[in-house]
């Protein structure tokens, strides 16, 4: 006897595998409940993070952000109005990264140790790929990475204002020079010049790029005996 299926056995075979999949997706959305409101939305953003990086920004969907973290595209969108939105976890890993090597900084000679430091962002930066200019991008046209961005250069300003003030005291710099100015300057210089950087494409070498500048800055705050 052949074996061939029925209409009856195909309609069977077809509502089975539609109750798998929606037990499945019943299951998901049950355990997720469980996972705290924070817990989630990082896990989401550093699915959609790996996969930024790993395939690019324009090629990776909504729908494969929410696979890669286990959640529905609703549940995605209950936490990133868009896509792009979803470049807040990776900001904020990437700016806890930056901030480390500026937490690095050696007050008893400044010059070189902010050179050095714009050495090792620039490697940093260049490790991450095109999504970085990604993300430059969408700063300017996304609220929460527009916030996140400007409490992180509130954040950039004081830990250079901290760097400044230690170096005042240990008298690398002059007495005169006001730790809190002195950060003003070089949060300017640090923003304005990666800015550029990214937005030229990164073809130039931003550490050599950046140093006259630096040099420059210095002159003013150089003890007066040095000058």
């Amino acid at each position: 006897m052949e074996n061939y299926l029925t209409p009856a056995s195909v309609m069977t075979r077809v509502i089975t595998m539609v109750m798998t999949i929606v037990m499945k997706a019943v299951r998901r959305r049950r355990a997720n409940r469980a996972v705290p409101r924070n817990q989630l939305k990082e896990r989401i953003g550093q699915a959609a993070s790996r996969l930024f990086k790993e395939h690019g920004f324009d090629s990776v969907s909504v729908e494969q952000i929410a696979a890669a973290a286990g959640v529905s595209k609703g549940t995605f969108f209950n936490f990133f109005p868009t896509k792009a939105d979803a470049l807040i976890v990776y900001y904020s890993e990437l700016d806890g990264r930056l901030a480390e090597l500026r937490n690095d900084l050696d007050a008893s000679e400044p010059l070189s140790t902010l050179e050095r430091f714009f050495a090792r962002a620039e490697g940093l930066l260049r490790g991450e790929g095109a999504v970085v200019e990604t993300l430059m991008r969408a700063i300017w046209s996304h609220p929460s990475l527009m916030n996140a961005d400007l409490e992180s250069a509130a954040s950039d300003r004081g830990g250079f204002a901290a760097f400044f003030a230690r170096a005042r005291a240990a008298g690398t710099i002059s007495e005169e020079g006001d730790p809190v100015v002195a950060a003003d300057a070089m949060g300017d210089l640090w923003s304005g010049s990666v800015l550029r950087w990214v937005a030229d494409g990164r073809r130039v070498d931003l550490a050599a790029s950046v140093s006259p500048k630096l040099r420059l800055l210095f002159s003013g705050l150089a003890p007066k005996q040095s000058r």
